[in-house]
């Protein structure tokens, strides 16, 4: 049951009575349920108005494991879980070319890049669903204007669908970039407002925090100052002012400021359908790999973003109408704690070196099947091998067993599946439920390492991926026309965002896995 906010709603609590002009869906990229409780006496701007005046869902969780960012932002863009759109994980093995593949990696198109220096392609092709934006297109107005930004490509692609008409990334190599999957040539008000607001103007700024409650204790300074600065102060923009930049809330600022632009170079929601804007907000992931979930470079960030949503809330209030656009928030992922702080309190965890675990199992399989580079790549809970490898295996019981006995004993191991174990249901306890909503044959791995909680097989400080509560429940958060406001403690999950924002709409989805938010909608007798 809802409760109602204090005071009115800066957005309509009315029942609806026609859709939005425009859908705004929102995704912060590393964001942990606790975060208001945590951080959110600070806030004053966007995320305090949203938290507010919108349905906020206290027990929104992913239903999957491997929680990173493209299955995330996939998985709100369409409604549906890794195992049916496929965007595993944040790529896989790609037995043909004999390496790791990006989600959103596509040789078929070209880069268009804002400037010089695109090295990647990317593009929708392997994601195997259509998304909310292509419904609107598809079944309200073919003209419905569908724009899309991100820092990272593999947030900006799966947000926007398989077409849209203004979808860009910063590309690794230092410039914004979209494709021939979206546009052929570069969209004039995207160059226009790179040429005139480049992302170089942050060079030399200094990151320090608005303010602070941290005391520290979490590894982290309160007091940090973080220079966006070139190796070189004399030369150039470079590498390390980069990276910088993606750290920090400035990056945020960048992508709002797209959308801001967009919505008055493109007038959306103001045409005859219902236009899509989506934005993912990258900083906080860099900023909590690099820190942790507690530290006060992750506080300032948070902080900051809510500043920025305010002004984007206000540009829109002012630029479409508070009464004509809808509002999603939500995030692709949370983040465990740092393994050597855990260890610290007692607690079992720790790092799984990936590249040993594959020399250890090729050592292991030795004696079976004879020296040599048996298993190939392991990602985050996936382990691959060779072409033709596995089903040897399979035909081997005592060199699968050994194995899997292998797995067994690094100490952060929960469980191994085989990948055939994951493909068909009923499944007997919720963890194995859990690992087969991320089970995709043909990108998924032979075998599947689960870690215990607590245990990583990555090198960053912080980390997120598995299926545990820190990664996978974090905010929802849907506000305007239709939605009662109100904290809400039934289940959700973040692929019920799209299936709900298209009831709003008036359209269907072909196949959503999650569930439209009823409990939360004005008109619940509109059909």
């Amino acid at each position: 049951m809802a409760v109602l906010s204090a005071g009115a709603s800066a957005w309509s609590v009315a029942a609806q009575t026609a859709p939005p002009g425009l859908v705004v869906v929102l995704v912060v990229d590393q964001m942990r349920a606790d975060t208001l409780e945590r951080y959110g006496a600070g806030w004053t701007g966007g995320l305090r108005r949203l938290f507010d005046d919108g349905a906020v869902f206290r027990e929104a969780k992913h239903s999957y494991f491997g929680t990173l960012t493209c299955a995330g932002h996939a998985t709100i863009a369409t409604g549906t879980i890794p195992s049916t759109h496929g965007m595993l994980l944040d790529g896989w093995w790609d037995a043909v070319a004999g390496r790791r593949v990006r989600c959103t990696a596509d040789d078929s198109v070209e880069a268009v890049a804002y400037g010089s220096g695109a090295r990647e392609q990317h593009g929708p092709a392997t994601m195997r669903v259509a998304s909310l934006a292509d419904e609107l297109r598809l079944q309200n107005d073919p003209s419905a204007q569908v724009v899309a930004f991100a820092v990272k490509a593999r947030a900006a692609v799966p947000l926007a669908g398989h077409r849209g008409d203004a979808v860009a990334w910063f590309d690794p190599g230092n410039v914004w970039t979209t494709s021939t999957a979206f546009a052929e040539t570069p969209v004039p008000f995207v160059a226009e407002h790179i040429r005139t607001h480049p992302v170089e103007d942050a060079r030399g700024q200094v990151w320090t925090p608005v303010s602070s409650t941290s005391d520290g204790t979490n590894g982290s300074d309160p007091h940090f100052a973080h220079r966006l600065a070139s190796e070189s102060d004399a030369g150039e923009a470079d590498r390390a002012f980069y990276t910088a930049w993606r750290r920090s809330p400035w990056a945020d600022e960048y992508v709002a400021g797209l959308a801001t632009a967009a919505v008055d170079a493109l007038e959306l929601g103001r045409g005859p359908g219902t236009d899509y804007l989506a934005v993912g907000f990258s900083a906080a992931d860099y900023v909590g790999h690099d820190f942790g979930p507690h530290s006060a470079e992750v506080e300032d960030t948070y902080l900051r973003l809510d500043r920025t949503l305010g002004r984007l809330f206000d540009h829109l209030d002012t630029a479409v109408g508070r009464d004509r656009y809808v509002v999603a928030l939500s995030a692709d992922h949370g983040l465990g704690p740092i393994p050597e702080q855990a260890t610290a309190m007692g607690l079992d965890a720790g790092r799984i070196e990936r590249g040993e675990v594959l020399a250890h199992v090729n050592r292991v399989l030795e004696p079976f099947f004879g020296p040599g580079e048996h298993a190939v790549g392991m990602g985050h809970i996936e382990l691959y091998f060779a072409p033709g490898v596995y089903d040897r295996l399979r035909a081997n019981e005592e060199a699968l067993a050994a194995v899997l006995a292998a797995l067994g004993t690094y100490p952060g191991v929960q469980r191994v599946y085989r990948g055939e174990e994951l493909a068909t249901g009923p499944f007997a306890d919720a963890l194995t439920a859990q690992v087969a909503r991320s089970y995709f044959p043909g990108r998924s791995g032979d075998l599947v390492v689960i870690p215990k909680p607590y245990w990583y097989t990555w090198i960053r400080a912080a980390d997120h991926g598995t299926g545990y509560d820190y990664d996978a429940r974090v905010p929802l958060v849907l506000a305007g026309p239709g939605i009662v406001p109100g904290r809400y403690s039934g289940a959700a999950a973040p692929e019920d965002i799209a299936p709900t924002l298209a009831f709003l709409t008036g359209i269907t989805l072909a196949r959503p896995d999650g569930r439209v938010l009823t409990e939360a909608l004005a008109d619940r007798d509109r059909r």
